[in-house]
């Protein structure tokens, strides 16, 4: 019997066991989305602090925009690393169908390339979370509480590598789509959006190259 993966509600720890684990899934797509839950709490954390200084008051608005979005994000992202694992877990099944005919070998192709789709639009969501978080994260690395700023750098460099992870991912189950169809078109979609997440990547390695003030 496969092991059942972690939950949304699951410790962290258990989440760390369970894809060290020689098996199929959790896998990678489990840890992007993960990877990006960091991000998220950290934008959070940096939000919080800023809209608690009166200093900052004339950045209190957006900060606390970013946090509540933040904190959405990263229940959202939790929830879509439970259904990558689960989504593994059925593409496994898939693969162990029967071929032994040709309506067989048919019958598993489909729901192969099925499974494929299923796990590309899981990922395409971590992609769109870590687009708003590496946005949501540059603003703060630019305008929130300056100590910490380096913690919102961290949250889009982690944004920005969940990100690259989730289109590769996209890209591959979705290899020998037509370019023209809705799974081509959301590889295509997959690529301006990892563009967009490395733009705020190179703006905050731009802010911190900075020489100090």
């Amino acid at each position: 019997m496969p092991d059942v993966p972690p939950i949304r509600a699951s410790p962290f720890d258990d989440w760390a066991r369970a894809i060290a684990r020689p098996t199929i899934s959790p896998a990678g797509g489990s840890a992007a989305a993960l990877a990006a839950t960091a991000a998220a709490a950290l934008v959070e954390m940096v939000a919080a602090l800023t809209a608690s200084r009166e200093t900052y008051a004339l950045v209190h608005e957006e900060a606390k925009a970013a946090r509540a979005r933040a904190e959405g994000l990263r229940q959202e992202l939790l929830t879509l690393a439970s259904a990558d694992a689960e989504a593994l877990q059925r593409f496994a099944r898939v693969l162990g169908l029967p071929r032994g005919s040709e309506a067989e070998r048919e019958l598993r192709e489909r729901r192969k390339r099925s499974a494929l789709r299923e796990g590309a639009e899981i990922q395409r969501d971590v992609l769109g979370g870590c687009a708003e978080l590496a946005a949501l994260g540059a603003a703060m690395a630019e305008r929130g509480l300056e100590s910490a700023r380096p913690d919102a750098a961290t949250a889009v460099f982690l944004a920005a590598g969940a990100a690259r992870s989730a289109a590769l991912a996209i890209r591959i189950n979705l290899e020998g789509e037509p370019p023209g169809s809705e799974p081509g078109g959301m590889v295509a979609a997959a690529a301006a959006k990892l563009a967009a997440v490395e733009e705020s990547e190179r703006l905050v390695g731009r802010l911190f190259d900075r020489p100090p003030d």
